[in-house]
């Protein structure tokens, strides 16, 4: 309903506060009369108080413009709910929808900011595979050139210059898997999943891992028709019975890794019980994955060294180190020749 005064609409609650005409249904807001005339009993609006008086002859004649009268505020009552409850309705949306989109903007940027983080890393690791295939590229050629200058007869010096050139190629190949491990003598079964795997041997080794900390997890070489080490199942070290194949592990960063071989050395001897495999349980090793020629170096050098009683023979950062005690001095192992010089015995095979 509309204020006789200034035509605004009024509120359902605010109608009890209004002065109403006692010869129409037209109401005031208070704020719309004047002083003096906010609530009397006996208050006409100024459109009843300008009609003729009952004793002239034209008092009849108004009839009709009250009956319109009558009729116009119930027009305007209907409105008065549609209007007032709508415009609240409303405007309770427009404040919600505007809460959710700034919440949706939110994380629209913080989504755009994770991307061009992805982005710029791996801008930054494709950067560094391609300058390490530039440089392996390099010495592959300058190995094909020195072999062929060999092959003509131009000396032995150049045997040494290839030598040296294969070690480089050894150690860049290396590089490549400073992110990765090997976990050695873990039973592989049908339909396994490597990831859930690592991720077990992580947490029984005390070791918090995530799903994204994994860049990719695969069991290498050939694979054994038999899946049990000698000795499982009570069968002997026969032919139908070999070793699983290693479980090689990739990381996306060399911290991780390096916090895993250390977790898996103070825990020696740790065993694949509570890892959920069928087989019996058995002890697993957790090691720097290593190129095969450093992978046989580092065999050789272990068999010289029992045969020799030097304590400690181990692998950081894929280079190969060896101590005959706790206080003496350590040796890089690089070559074979290396093995033969540091124990004094030749190599083996």
């Amino acid at each position: 309903m509309k204020c006789g005064g200034c035509k605004k609409y009024i509120a359902r609650g605010d109608i009890t506060k209004c002065t109403k005409c006692t010869k129409c249904p037209t109401i005031f807001h208070p704020f719309c009369l004047k002083e003096g005339e906010q609530d009397p009993a006996s208050w006409v609006c100024p459109a009843c108080a300008s009609e003729p008086s009952a004793g002239t002859p034209s008092a009849q004649a108004p009839v009709p413009d009250k009956m319109t009268c009558l009729e116009t505020p119930e027009l305007m009552v209907a409105e008065e709910p549609l209007n007032s409850t709508a415009n609240d309705t409303t405007e309770e949306f427009k404040v919600e929808l505007g809460l959710e989109i700034r919440l949706f903007r939110q994380e629209l940027t913080a989504v755009r900011e994770e991307i061009q983080l992805f982005r710029s890393e791996v801008m930054e690791l494709k950067n560094s595979f391609t300058t390490t295939d530039m440089k392996l590229k390099t010495l592959d050629t300058r190995v094909d050139q020195l072999e062929q200058r060999l092959t003509d007869g131009t000396g032995s010096r150049l045997e040494s210059i290839i030598t040296e050139l294969r070690l480089e190629l050894n150690e860049k190949d290396q590089e490549m898997l400073e992110n990765d491990v090997e976990i050695t003598n873990l039973h592989e079964e049908n339909g396994e999943n490597p990831t859930h795997m690592i991720l077990a041997v992580a947490t029984k080794l005390g070791v918090k891992l995530n799903e994204s900390d994994i860049v990719s997890a695969d069991r290498v070489g050939i694979k054994n028709r038999y899946g049990r080490a000698p000795g499982d199942s009570g069968e002997g070290a026969g032919a139908g019975a070999s070793r699983p194949r290693p479980l090689v592990v990739r990381f996306t960063r060399r911290a991780i890794k390096e916090q895993l071989i250390t977790a898996a050395r103070v825990r020696r001897g740790a065993t694949s019980a509570d890892l959920g495999q069928a087989s019996a349980p058995r002890p697993f090793y957790v090691n720097e994955r290593l190129t095969k020629h450093n992978r046989n170096l580092f065999r050789q050098a272990r068999e010289a060294g029992r045969l020799q009683s030097w304590r400690f023979t181990w692998t950081k950062k894929g280079r190969i180190y060896t101590r005959k005690a706790q206080d003496t001095p350590r040796h890089w192992i690089r070559t074979v020749d290396d093995i033969t010089r540091v124990f004094g015995v030749p190599s083996m095979p």
